[in-house]
């Protein structure tokens, strides 16, 4: 409701009241009641007029009086300092704010929220969000660069021959190596069986055959640049035969019980057993390792793989082609129960907040009055009188209209006193 208007309307219908009291007064002079009510409605006049001058007074120069009026822009300066003062110091004081962060409590409010949101789906769908959003900012030949150094750094650490030797110990003890070898072979058996393999084969056999003929004696040499210029020897065919050989010799190595295949593991055994003892062998690892380091660049690798986990984590999804938030949020499922049921980290998560907002307080707290101040100071005149009206209005506007009330209330009294208690008295004393 405008009470503006309002109080406007009530000031207007007491002027008008009194508008007819007087003319009612003028016209039945001795009319018993007339001047009781002209007198009420005169004091009720003069009480709002007293109070819309006063409450105009603070905003504007009501009627052009310039004394002591338009109070709130002639002291903006004095008025925006104080409030300034209150709210930093008072309301919004460093002290109660510093109470208000040590209670703060942010982890329940977390919880609460992420279970009504859906638990772990809700936080796999934000996570993989966050992760892709990340990914957009990330600076690929740098990230790169900082993974190959760390990664380096690693691998430069003493000690690794030892323990890489100690884990494919392992991994032949436990028979993993089987899978790979199975592999290895087939591999062997699929390039055992292309052309390529026994044109391999011919150029070892023709090495092979110059160099009998080179080392041997006069007879030796004869006898072989005969066979080779009568094409007694016939390369292609022994390579030929030599690539059966050796595709049949592969395929029964597929056998995992084959006794070369066990051979080979006690073998393996026996050597790294062995290099793990040797001072030597592990230095020489060592070397092999730091030169094949110092000579080896990953970045342009990492460079490509980071780029690959970009695109994929941007899309949804990991490099694989999952879903990254169907990855996610089995991971998450079996990890939020128990995080909902862990105060520590409750303690730990509300302590960490209460000292970031306790260290931004103690270093911005000025900007609270500074913001005050440069909103108010920011405000023409006419704008602040709206500002202060628009808050305070609703009361000062009641202000005028209870004027007007308690000014007809007390001119009634004062009727009453001075008619039917004052002039009697006078009377009273006049007679004797």
């Amino acid at each position: 409701m405008d009470y503006h208007r309002k109080a406007n309307r009530v000031l207007g219908s007491v002027f008008i009241v009194f508008l007819i009291a007087a003319g009612l007064r003028f016209t039945y002079p001795t009319a018993p009641g007339i001047h009781f009510f002209l007198f009420v409605s005169e004091a009720a006049l003069v009480g709002g007029l007293a109070d819309w001058f006063a409450v105009t007074a603070l905003f504007r120069k009501p009627l052009g009086w310039p004394y002591h009026t338009a109070l709130i822009p002639r002291n903006r300066e004095k008025m925006v300092e104080a409030i300034v003062i209150m709210v930093q110091n008072e309301l919004l004081s460093e002290n109660l704010l510093r109470q208000k962060i040590q209670g703060f409590r942010l982890s329940p409010w977390l919880i609460s929220k992420v279970e009504k949101s859906g638990g772990a789906a809700f936080l796999a769908e934000k996570l993989g969000t966050a992760l892709g959003k990340e990914c957009q900012n990330l600076k690929i030949p740098e990230s790169a660069a900082v993974l190959e150094s760390m990664i380096r750094n690693k691998l430069m650490d003493s000690g690794l021959a030892k323990l890489f030797l100690a884990k494919l110990r392992i991994i032949v003890e436990k028979d993993e190596l089987d899978p790979l070898l199975k592999e290895g072979i087939d591999k062997g058996i699929d390039l055992a069986t292309t052309p390529r393999a026994k044109e391999l084969l011919i150029q070892v056999l023709g090495q092979i055959q110059e160099k009998q003929i080179g080392n041997g004696g006069k007879l030796q040499k004869t006898i072989l640049g005969l066979f080779q210029v009568t094409d007694g020897i016939n390369l292609d065919e022994a390579a030929e035969d030599l690539q059966i050989e050796l595709i049949l010799h592969l395929r029964e190595l597929q056998a995992p019980y084959h006794p070369v295949r066990g051979q080979l593991k006690e073998l393996i055994l026996e050597k790294l057993q062995s290099w793990e003892r040797d001072p030597d062998a592990l230095n020489t690892l060592e070397s092999w390792k730091n030169t094949l380091l110092a000579e080896t660049t990953l970045q342009p690798f990492l460079e490509s793989l980071l780029e690959q986990v970009q695109v994929s984590l941007q899309a949804g999804r990991l490099p694989s082609g999952q879903a990254l938030d169907h990855v996610l949020e089995p991971m998450l499922a079996a990890w939020w129960p128990a995080l909902k049921e862990d105060t520590h980290f409750h303690a730990l998560v509300d302590q960490f907040v209460q000292d970031v907002l306790a260290q931004a307080l103690q270093s911005e707290h000025a900007v609270i009055g500074q913001t005050v101040r440069d909103t108010l100071e920011s405000l023409s005149n006419e704008e602040l009188n709206h500002f202060i009206e628009d808050k305070a209005g609703n009361d000062l506007q009641w202000i005028r209209i209870n004027g007007s009330l308690v000014g007809g209330i007390v001119g009634g009294l004062l009727f009453v006193i001075l008619n039917y208690g004052y002039s009697p008295l006078l009377e009273l004393i006049k007679l004797h």
